[in-house]
């Protein structure tokens, strides 16, 4: 019913960021492209790529995904459409700056007749097994649902 995987002990991951003489830089990923970043306009930014922080957010739904993809791939699930939106709501203290005081990420699936429980019970371990959210939780309050429908 599922494919055997063999998984890696430990992995490494690693991008360099340069500047572009502007308000933002390039990020050269390992193998698979490059990705530009800037400072959004109301921090007096250009605005015309991502800023730090929708790359966060796009790393927590990309991963919510990728888990997903992995555990449907295991299991030969009949998916028929993701969507993953999330949000972060940052405040600004006099004392320490801006802070990321909470992450909320909503996870849709829309499952195929007769499989609705076994995509429920795969999307419910893309939760559980997303690294990137597991590794976050313990210092921002983080809330991350799933809902499956036909």
């Amino acid at each position: 019913m599922f494919q055997m995987v063999q998984f890696k002990k430990n992995l490494r991951y690693q991008v360099k960021v340069n500047w572009d003489g502007e308000s933002g830089g390039f990020v050269e990923c390992e193998n698979c492209g490059d990705l530009r970043v800037d400072i959004p306009r109301e921090f007096s930014g250009l605005g015309c790529s991502p800023c730090p922080d929708h790359l966060f957010l796009a790393s927590i739904g990309g991963c919510l995904l990728t888990t997903l993809l992995h555990f449907k791939g295991r299991f030969n699930l009949d998916i028929a459409d993701v969507n993953i939106s999330v949000s972060e709501d940052i405040t600004l203290s006099r004392s320490d700056g801006y802070r990321i005081r909470s992450v909320k990420a909503v996870m849709s699936v829309k499952a195929n007749l007769g499989s609705v429980d076994i995509v429920k019970r795969c999307a419910k371990l893309a939760k559980d097994y997303c690294h990137i959210t597991r590794s976050i939780e313990a210092c921002t309050p983080l809330d991350v649902s799933v809902e499956v429908k036909l």
